[in-house]
């Protein structure tokens, strides 16, 4: 404990280049991804991006979807499709607990790629998942809203200090897969609001998230 007095303190939060990741977007990359999913323009992607750890609540979103897959009242619910990006020591027991719950041929396991891959697979996305236990963070949260997708996550470490629930996304408590299935549903029945709620992270990301403004705050603080 340092005994700094709280007025002391300025915090300076994690950023990302959105000009380098401007650059990264792709449209064909893009498209090429979706079909090789099999997947339609209108077809819901969902993604998720993380070390495949237990810390990164992979093993609930995998609850919360079984869940929603056996709701049937939903057309648009029934074409969704997961694509989880990395890779990590808990990938064996997902897959497992993946093709236990049936999702075998709703989910994808992209493994370790490369940054234009990375970038592809968020242009390629509906909506980003981070279903995370902890966190500090998250930069893959940010990428995801610089990316302009509505971002589904649980309330955990910086990531309330991002999304605004019914403006950039969703937000659970980390550990509930009824919630985050509840949150899952609701997106995906609201696939019309998509647009607005990515152009509402954009510009979340420009105003408080983008190395400008982190530089800014830098320089101001010196």
């Amino acid at each position: 404990n340092l005994q700094v007095a709280r007025e002391r303190v300025v915090v300076v939060p994690n950023a990302v280049d959105l000009e380098t990741l401007d650059t990264m977007v792709n449209g064909g990359a893009r498209r090429a991804l979706r079909d090789s999913l099999g997947l339609s323009e209108t077809d819901p992607l969902l993604l998720s991006v993380g070390r495949i750890e237990e810390n990164k609540g992979f093993q609930v979103l995998v609850e919360a979807l079984a869940r929603l897959a056996s709701d049937v009242e939903s057309t648009a619910r029934s074409r969704w499709h997961w694509a989880l990006v990395g890779d990590g020591p808990n990938r064996p027991r997902l897959e497992r607990a993946v093709r236990t719950a049936g999702l075998a041929d709703r989910v994808t396991f992209a493994g370790r790629v490369d940054e234009c891959e990375l970038h592809a697979w968020y242009e390629a996305a509906s909506l980003f998942v981070h279903p995370t236990l902890y966190e500090g963070s998250s930069l893959v949260t940010l990428e995801a809203m610089a990316h302009r997708r509505p971002v589904i996550a649980t309330r955990a470490g910086g990531i309330p200090d991002k999304v605004t629930p019914g403006v950039s996304g969703w937000l659970v408590e980390p550990g509930d897969a009824d919630a985050l299935a509840h949150a899952v549903g609701e997106a995906l029945g609201a696939m019309n609001r998509v647009a607005g709620m990515g152009d509402a992270g954009r510009a979340i990301v420009e105003r408080e998230f983008s190395w400008v403004t982190a530089t800014d705050r830098l320089l101001d603080l010196y």
